[in-house]
């Protein structure tokens, strides 16, 4: 990458041998320009944000996981108490059933597998309909339970490795970003230029439009979703929910829940995506953008063409 190759470069001049010839300062090796830096760290963080992007999409995966199984944490007490009630009227039925001579195949039909209860209860001549209908309910509801239950456990399995692969990711990205920050070391940071006052606009979504110019000046965080630092689908997506709109956490995830348009009929608040879906940005008028760029950065108002537009969209 081109960062070794500035230090490795940077080495070599340091270790050169005393005994040969004083280097003049044309010969020796030039410490990297700021915008060399600044283009670096442009380029890695480009890169970067891809894997930020899918460190989000696994996050929403493991919310929807975890809403799932705190719904079904809630249902099993109910089911539970559901089948206990039936087992206890199963139990009437079978001790009758017994007196009468058919305990064995009571039980042969309970032991079965329930999706084929209903042909085996052909098989139980001396049990009136009620029986039958409240043997067929119990099986129902115990095989529901035993179904909620596996689901449980299947998704618990899925939370627990999703867990496993951010904790990787993470480990991934903030190594990544520790060294974007040895680079950021070599650069004198410029000041953030006064936030502009939010325009009155005669188009588009201004909910959106003021709560993005409230973030300006806000550090860029990976993963972040506010209330005091961004990522750029972070911003976007807090964004539009001050508007009413939800939208997940992640570019890709985003592009698929807005409604296309063209370049042609944006207005203040859409959505601008850019290409590999690694970054997206909000439009606010006049060919200007509002994102949360990269780490060193904060959210700023930059040109909507800081990199190739893979196209617009609007929730």
């Amino acid at each position: 990458m081109r960062t070794r190759q500035l230090a490795a470069a940077l080495t070599a001049a340091v270790l050169l041998p005393a005994s040969g010839a004083v280097l003049t300062a044309s010969q020796a090796v030039a410490e990297p320009s700021p915008e060399e830096v600044e283009a670096e760290l442009d380029e890695r963080h480009s890169e970067l944000e891809l894997v930020i992007e899918d460190y989000n999409a696994k996050n929403e995966e493991l919310e929807d996981a975890e809403d799932l199984i705190a719904e079904i944490e809630d249902e099993l007490p109910e089911l539970e108490e559901a089948v206990a009630e039936s087992s206890e009227q199963v139990a009437d039925i079978v001790a009758a059933a017994h007196t009468n001579g058919d305990f064995a195949m009571v039980n042969s039909v309970l032991s079965g597998d329930p999706t084929d209860f209903a042909d085996r209860l052909t098989y139980l001549q001396n049990l009136s309909d009620a029986e039958n209908a409240r043997l067929q309910a119990h099986v129902e509801e115990a095989a529901e339970l035993q179904a909620r239950k596996d689901e449980l456990e299947a998704l618990t399995e899925d939370a627990d490795e999703i867990m496993a692969e951010l904790e990787e990711q993470q480990e991934e990205i903030e190594a990544e970003i520790a060294d974007l920050e040895v680079l950021l070391d070599q650069v004198t940071p410029e000041p953030d230029p006064e936030p502009a006052p939010a325009p009155s606009s005669s188009g588009g979504n201004s909910a959106v439009v003021d709560f993005a110019y409230a973030q300006l000046g806000e550090p860029y965080v990976y993963g972040s979703a506010g209330p005091d630092s961004w990522d750029c689908s972070g911003l976007v997506q807090q964004s539009w929910a001050a508007a009413g709109y939800s939208l997940s956490h992640n570019v890709e995830m985003q592009w698929n829940e807005v409604a296309r348009i063209s370049k042609s009929e944006l207005q203040p608040g859409d959505i601008v995506f850019y290409s590999g879906l690694g970054h997206n940005a909000l439009y606010i008028g006049d060919e200007q953008i509002i994102h949360a760029p990269r780490t060193g950065k904060n959210v700023e108002i930059v040109s909507m063409y800081i990199m190739d537009i893979g196209g617009y969209g609007r929730p």
